[in-house]
C-alpha cells in the first residue's frame, strides 16, 4: 500500500476546496483515481467492502418524531420535537427542506399572516425516513413603540446611516441574510474570541433616567457570547470585561451546556439571578432587553425578567454597541435592534476616504497638502489600540495627519489602561488635514510604545456629496451547507478504545465513526462515504437509501494482518447528494504493533 498518506497525521481534519478523487458512476472509486478540482463529485454511491472488512448494516426503520410544536414570531416559525434519530428532515412551504441533527430549528424568511404546513421526519444513518410528524403555524409580526427600530429587512443591511461595524483587524463582516437566513442581518467573524461589534450612530438617550435596549438574535453558538454595551463616550468597540467608567454591559455566554446571564459594570456590582436560564437552543432567536432606570438594571428574556443589578446609570447619553463573540467562523443573525429611549437622531452621513493609521516614535515630515473632500467641515477619528505596557495609566498620544499634529484623547475619561485590552481614543480633525491621497487618508499614531491599532473609524462632518460607504462585503448568496463533521475512534479487537499514540495489535481493528454537526447548524444532504487505508479503498457506505443522509454512527471491523508494523492512516471521504456540495475528508491515524 502507498505510505505517503502518513505525512498527513498532523493535519487532523482537512476540508478540500475541490474534489480530491473522482468516483465512477455508482460509486466505484477505482484504485488509482486521478486528482482533480474540476470534475463534479458523485451524487450516488454503490456499496463496497474489501475482503476481511465488515461494514455496518441498517437496522429497524426510525420512529417518527414526537411532540412536534410550532411557535410563531416575526417572519419566522420555531419548531421543537422529541426523538433519538441521528438526523431530521424538515419540510415546509413549496418544496423547501432542511437537514438538522438538533431537536429544534427555526424557519426564517417567511411571510407574516400566512399559514405554513410543516413536517419533520426522522432520518437514520442510512437515509431511511420515518413517517412525518405534521403541524402548522402562522408567522406574526410584532408592533413596538420604539424611538429607533431596525429589522434589517432592507437589501443593503446594515443601513450605513445607522450602523458601523468594528472588529479587531477587520476580521468581521455584516451582510443581509439570503434565502433561509433572511430577512436578517448576518455577522460573521473569522477571528477567534474577538468581538464583532455593531455600533449605533444614533445616541442612546435616557428618558427621565430610563431607557431600554432591545435585541432579537440567535442564541450564541457553543462557547459564544452576546454583548450589549452602553458606554458614555464616542467609543467604537470595547474588548474583554474591563469596562470604561459608567459603562453597562449585558453579557450572555454559552458553554458546557449552560447559559450565563450577567450585568457587568466597572464598579463590580453583583447580578441577582431572578430565574435560572436554561441552555439556549442554538439557531433559535430570542428577545433580550436591557432595561435601565433610577433603581438599576433589569434583563428580560422573551418577556420574563431573568436578572437584575443595582447599578443605575449616571449618564444621560451613551453609545450603544452590540457584539457577537465566538470561535472562528461563528455567525450571528440579528432580526431586531431597537431603542425605547428619548428621541435622538444619527448625525448626517458624509462619505469619506478609507483610513490607514501606522505607529512611529515621532511625527513624519509634513506631506504636501491636498484639499479636503467637497463640503467637508471636519471629522472625528475613533480608534482602539492594544498594548503590553504595565504602566498604571495611559501616556499622552498625538496623531500626525495632513501635515499637522492633533491630540488624541481617551474616548471615555478614565478608561482603564490594561495590557491586551483595547484602549479607546478619539481625535477631532479640522477640515484642512482631511485631504486624501489615492482615496485613502494616511495618519501616524505618535508613540514610543509598542502598540497595535486594532480598529479605525472616521466620521466626517459637513455636507454629503458622494456615495455612502459600503459597510460590508458583497452579500453572500446564502449559507453554504456543508457535510457532517467526522469523529473517528480506533478500538482493538475486544472493542476497547486504543489510547492516543498506543499501538494496535495486528489482526483485527475496530473503527467507530460519528457524523454530526455543530449545534444549530443545518447540513447538506449526504450520498455516503468511503474508507481508505493508506490510500487503498476498503469500504463504501451509501447513506441515501430513501433520501439524502444527514448524520449517524457507524462501526467497521478491518483486517490488519496484511499491514506492516508502524503508522497508518484511515481516510473518511464524504460525498453529498448535490453536485454543488463540496466533498470533504477526515483522517484517523493509528499505529500497528506486532
Amino acid at each position: 500500500m502507498d505510505r505517503r498518506r502518513i505525512a498527513l497525521v498532523a493535519a487532523g481534519v482537512v476540508l478540500f476546496a475541490g474534489v480530491v478523487a473522482v468516483l465512477r458512476t455508482g460509486g466505484d472509486e477505482g484504485s488509482s483515481a486521478a486528482t482533480t478540482t474540476s470534475a463534479p463529485p458523485p451524487t450516488s454511491l454503490a456499496p463496497f467492502a474489501a475482503e476481511g472488512v465488515l461494514v455496518p448494516k441498517a437496522g429497524e426503520p426510525p420512529a417518527p418524531p414526537g411532540a412536534l410544536t410550532v411557535s410563531s414570531g416575526p417572519r419566522r416559525l420555531q419548531l421543537r420535537w422529541t426523538g433519538d434519530a441521528p438526523g431530521y428532515e424538515v419540510r415546509w412551504g413549496e418544496g423547501r427542506t432542511k437537514f438538522v441533527t438538533d431537536l429544534a430549528t427555526q424557519l426564517d424568511g417567511l411571510e407574516n399572516d400566512e399559514e405554513y404546513r410543516v413536517e419533520v421526519l426522522a432520518v437514520d444513518a442510512h437515509g431511511r425516513r420515518s413517517a412525518p410528524a405534521k403541524s402548522a403555524g402562522t408567522p406574526r409580526g410584532t408592533a413596538g413603540d420604539y424611538e429607533l427600530e431596525d429589522r434589517f429587512d432592507q437589501p443593503d443591511a446594515p443601513d450605513p446611516t445607522r450602523w458601523r461595524l468594528a472588529s479587531r483587524g477587520d476580521c468581521a463582516r455584516a451582510t443581509p441574510g439570503r434565502g433561509d437566513d433572511g430577512p436578517r442581518l448576518v455577522i460573521s467573524n473569522n477571528c477567534a474570541a474577538s468581538p464583532a461589534t455593531l455600533r449605533s450612530r444614533t445616541p442612546f438617550r435616557l428618558d427621565d433616567g430610563s431607557g431600554r435596549l432591545v435585541v432579537e438574535t440567535d442564541a450564541p453558538g457553543p462557547d459564544g457570547e452576546l454583548l450589549l454595551d452602553l458606554v458614555p463616550g464616542p467609543v467604537t468597540l470595547v474588548g474583554g470585561d474591563v469596562l470604561p467608567p459608567g459603562a453597562v454591559r449585558l453579557r450572555v455566554a454559552t458553554g458546557n451546556g449552560s447559559t450565563s446571564v450577567r450585568v457587568l459594570t466597572p464598579d463590580g456590582a453583583a447580578t441577582t439571578e431572578v430565574r435560572p436560564v436554561a441552555a439556549l437552543e442554538a439557531g433559535i432567536s430570542h428577545r433580550w432587553e436591557l432595561e435601565l432606570g433610577p433603581g438599576g438594571a433589569r434583563v428580560v428574556l422573551d418577556g420574563d425578567v431573568v436578572a437584575t443589578s443595582p447599578s443605575a446609570p449616571a449618564w444621560t447619553e451613551a453609545t450603544a454597541l452590540v457584539s457577537a463573540v465566538g470561535p472562528t467562523g461563528q455567525r450571528a443573525a440579528f432580526s431586531l435592534i431597537a431603542f425605547d429611549a428619548a428621541p435622538a437622531s444619527p448625525p448626517p452621513l458624509v462619505p469619506g476616504p478609507g483610513v490607514e493609521v501606522v505607529t512611529a516614535p515621532g511625527a513624519p515630515a509634513p506631506a504636501p497638502a491636498s484639499p479636503p473632500p467637497p463640503g467637508v467641515t471636519g471629522g472625528r477619528l475613533r480608534l482602539a489600540v492594544l498594548h503590553t505596557d504595565e504602566s498604571p495609566q495611559a501616556p499622552p498620544f498625538t496623531l500626525a495627519v495632513g501635515g499637522a499634529v492633533v491630540p488624541l484623547r481617551p474616548a471615555v475619561e478614565g478608561a482603564p489602561w490594561r495590557p491586551s485590552v483595547p484602549y479607546p481614543l478619539v481625535a477631532d480633525l479640522p477640515a484642512e488635514v482631511l485631504g486624501s491621497s489615492g482615496g485613502e487618508l494616511r495618519a501616524t499614531l505618535v508613540t514610543g510604545l509598542r502598540v497595535q491599532v486594532s480598529h479605525v473609524d472616521l466620521e466626517l462632518t459637513g455636507t454629503a456629496t458622494g456615495t455612502p460607504p459600503v459597510t460590508g462585503s458583497v452579500p453572500p448568496a446564502g449559507l453554504e451547507l456543508k457535510l457532517a463533521r467526522v469523529t473517528g475512534t480506533v478500538l482493538d479487537a475486544s472493542g476497547q478504545v486504543v489510547p492516543e499514540g498506543a499501538a494496535v495489535r495486528r489482526g483485527r481493528l475496530v473503527l467507530d465513526l460519528l457524523l454530526t454537526s455543530r449545534p444549530g447548524e443545518p447540513l447538506a444532504g449526504m450520498a455516503g462515504f468511503s474508507l481508505r487505508v493508506d490510500d487503498e479503498r476498503v469500504a463504501v457506505v451509501p447513506t441515501a437509501e430513501e433520501g439524502p443522509g444527514i448524520a449517524g454512527k457507524y462501526r467497521f471491523a478491518l483486517n490488519t494482518s496484511g499491514l506492516s508494523q508502524g503508522p497508518h492512516m484511515i481516510e473518511v471521504r464524504l460525498f453529498g447528494t448535490s453536485a454543488e456540495t463540496r466533498a470533504t475528508s477526515a483522517f484517523v491515524p493509528f499505529f500497528l504493533g506486532q
